[in-house]
């Protein structure tokens, strides 16, 4: 089963519930990070996939690690963990769209109603949009695929930070000679191997 799914998003079947199928096959073998890896792609596809966000607060539980990524979402948007980019921005651009159109459609009046359900949409679709915006832009995440694995202070070596173990969640803030820099809500930092830790980008390969 983990085979035929492999197969199928290699051949671009890039889908939440594919996704979702392999997370589950994952941790009946009990490779929890690449389980918790699948799930996250399912969720940047489907984010209000209920079934694969119970899985993965399910799968959360016996991860040894109690951090977390460093939270991508201004605290101006807290809706934007609820949808994609690019539906952040549609909705954005559907809302802007709309207020602006109360205000056109009003003419000259200046019937306070109207003109304040207007600005208000138009408010409304400027911060949804920038909020898809900014999530377009972001760092990717990534998860700890290996069982465990020993942060360093430099690309080079360096100093050792802290250790992860597997089904940690990360943020990925540098990619570079096979080394990644990551960041925990914490904020700490260090470069772990970039074999390591898996993308949380539905489109990249699979490790």
């Amino acid at each position: 089963a983990e085979a035929h799914y492999r197969a199928a998003l290699a051949a671009g079947g890039i889908d939440a519930d594919v996704y979702y199928n392999l997370g589950n096959v994952l941790y009946r073998q009990e490779k929890l990070g690449g389980a918790i890896l699948a799930w996250r792609r399912a969720l940047a596809l489907a984010p209000r996939d209920p079934d694969a966000a119970a899985n993965l607060d399910f799968a959360r539980r016996s991860v040894r690690d109690d951090v977390t990524a460093a939270d991508p979402y201004p605290v101006w948007a807290p809706w934007q963990s609820a949808l994609t980019a690019s539906e952040g921005q549609w909705l954005g651009g559907a809302l802007l769209g709309a207020g602006l159109l109360v205000l056109a459609f009003r003419g000259r009046s200046t019937h306070a109603p109207l003109v304040a359900i207007g600005g208000v949409l138009s408010g409304l679709g400027c911060l949804v949009g920038l909020g898809g915006a900014l999530e377009a832009g972001l760092p990717p995440g990534g998860v700890v695929l290996a069982q465990d694995v020993t942060a360093q202070s430099d690309l080079g070596g360096g100093v050792e930070l802290f250790t992860l173990h597997v089904g940690a969640e990360v943020q990925i803030v540098e990619v570079a000679a096979g080394q990644v820099l990551v960041a925990l809500g914490d904020g700490r930092r260090g470069w772990l191997p970039e074999a390591a830790v898996g993308r949380i980008d539905p489109w990249g390969p699979l490790p």
